[in-house]
C-alpha cells in the first residue's frame, strides 16, 4: 500500500487478521465503512459484524454517510450507526486511507485492523491489503474460511449474501477487468452456501431509484467532453441536487461518463458541502485513475478511484480534474504511439 509507514503499521496475513478478529468476540467492535458507501464496503462490514455477533461478540457497522437507497436491501433488520462507540475496538473494511473515513478521519490512529484491496492509499492500522483481490469481499471471504476451519466459528447464512453482494458490486456483476478466475471460484462457493444471488444481482444491477434516475438526467445535462473527447466529466452542485430531489450520495455518474464512445476517462463530481467536492473516476484503458486521485489525497484502483477536493467551487474542481487527467491522457497517448511505432 502506497504511503504506508512501515515502521508504524504492519502488513498482516489473512491468518493473522483472523486471529485478531477471533479475539474480538469477547467485547465491542465497530466495523467501519468508507464514505459514500458502496456494496463492497457495506457488504464486507456487514459480513464481519454478523460473524462476530453470531459467536458472542457485540459488533456494529458504522458509516459517517447514510446508506444509499439502492443498498438498503442489504441492511434490512440491521442498524447502521453514524457514530463510533467509546471503548469499542475498530476495524475498517474497504477503506484505503484516513480521508475515506469521513467524519472519523481524526480517529484513524485508533483502529486495530484494516482490511482492504486498493493498490494505493495510506495505512492507518495494521492491515491486510491485497490489490490482486477484485473486492474487499474476497479478502473477507478467505478470513471467514479461516475463522471457521481454525477457530470453529459459526457463520450465519446471511454472511454469504453480504460477501456475494460485495464482490458483485465491485466487479460490475463480474463484467469488470478486475474479475479473475478466483473471483468466480469464490462466487460459486458463496452460491453453494446459500447466497441470494438472484436478488442481489437484481437490486445492484437492474434497479434504479427515482433519485438515481434524476441524478442520471442531471449528469447527462451537465456533461462536458474535454481533452479532444477523451475525458467526459459531469458535476452537480448542492442547489442543483436539492432542486432535482437528489439525495446526497445518489449522484455518481462516472460509469455513465466513461460509457461514451471514444472516452478514456469518466469523472463525476458532486458537492457534498459548500466548497467540498467528491470525485469519482473511471477509466476504460491503461490510464491510472488511482495515481491521479492520489495526487488529491485519494486512491482506489487503477480503473476506478476517488478523491475529495476542498476549498474550491465547481469551476475550480472541474479545472483541477481536467488538468490532472489531461496530463494522464496525454502521457497515455504518447506511450501508445511509441508502442504502435
Amino acid at each position: 500500500m502506497a504511503k504506508m509507514n512501515e515502521n508504524e503499521y504492519k502488513s498482516l496475513t489473512e491468518r493473522e487478521a483472523a486471529e485478531i478478529l477471533a479475539g474480538m468476540t469477547a467485547g465491542r467492535v465497530d466495523i467501519v465503512s468508507h464514505t459514500s458507501p458502496d456494496a463492497d464496503t457495506l457488504g464486507s462490514a456487514l459480513a464481519l459484524a454478523a460473524v462476530i455477533n453470531e459467536n458472542g461478540g457485540d459488533a456494529e457497522v458504522v458509516c459517517s454517510d447514510r446508506v444509499p437507497e439502492y443498498l438498503c436491501f442489504l441492511t434490512e433488520g440491521v442498524c447502521i450507526r453514524s457514530t463510533l462507540r467509546e471503548g469499542a475496538r475498530r476495524v475498517s473494511a474497504d477503506v484505503a486511507s484516513p480521508s475515506q473515513l469521513g467524519a472519523f478521519e481524526r480517529d484513524a490512529g485508533t483502529f486495530s485492523l484494516m482490511l482492504d484491496h486498493h493498490g494505493t492509499g495510506e495505512a492507518f492500522a495494521d492491515n491486510v491489503t491485497e490489490p490482486g483481490a477484485a473486492a474487499c469481499g474476497e479478502v473477507v471471504f478467505r478470513i471467514v474460511e479461516i475463522l471457521v476451519s481454525e477457530y470453529g466459528m459459526r457463520v450465519p447464512r446471511c454472511v454469504y449474501s453480504y460477501i456475494y453482494a460485495a464482490i458483485s458490486g465491485d466487479t460490475g456483476s463480474f463484467r469488470f477487468s478486475n474479475t479473475t478466475a478466483e473471483t468466480h471460484r469464490i462466487a460459486a462457493r458463496l452460491h453453494e452456501e446459500g447466497a441470494d444471488t438472484v436478488r442481489i444481482a437484481h437490486n445492484l444491477h437492474a434497479v434504479k431509484t427515482l433519485g438515481e434516475i434524476a441524478a442520471l438526467k442531471l449528469g447527462l445535462t451537465n456533461m462536458k467532453l474535454l481533452c479532444g473527447g477523451r475525458l467526459a466529466m459531469t458535476s452537480a452542485t448542492l442547489p442543483e441536487m436539492k432542486a432535482c430531489g437528489i439525495k446526497d450520495g445518489d449522484f455518481s455518474e462516472a460509469d455513465e461518463m466513461r460509457s461514451v464512445l471514444g472516452v478514456y476517462v469518466g469523472v463525476s463530481l458532486r458537492e457534498s458541502e459548500p466548497g467540498v467536492w467528491r470525485a469519482s473516476t473511471r477509466a476504460n484503458n491503461g490510464i491510472d485513475c488511482a495515481a491521479v486521485c492520489a495526487g488529491f489525497g485519494g486512491g482506489g484502483h487503477r480503473e476506478a478511484a476517488g478523491c475529495t477536493l476542498r476549498g474550491v467551487d465547481r469551476d475550480g474542481a472541474e479545472a483541477a480534474m481536467a488538468e490532472a487527467f489531461g496530463r494522464a491522457i496525454a502521457e497515455f497517448g504518447s506511450d501508445k504511439k511509441e508502442k504502435d511505432e
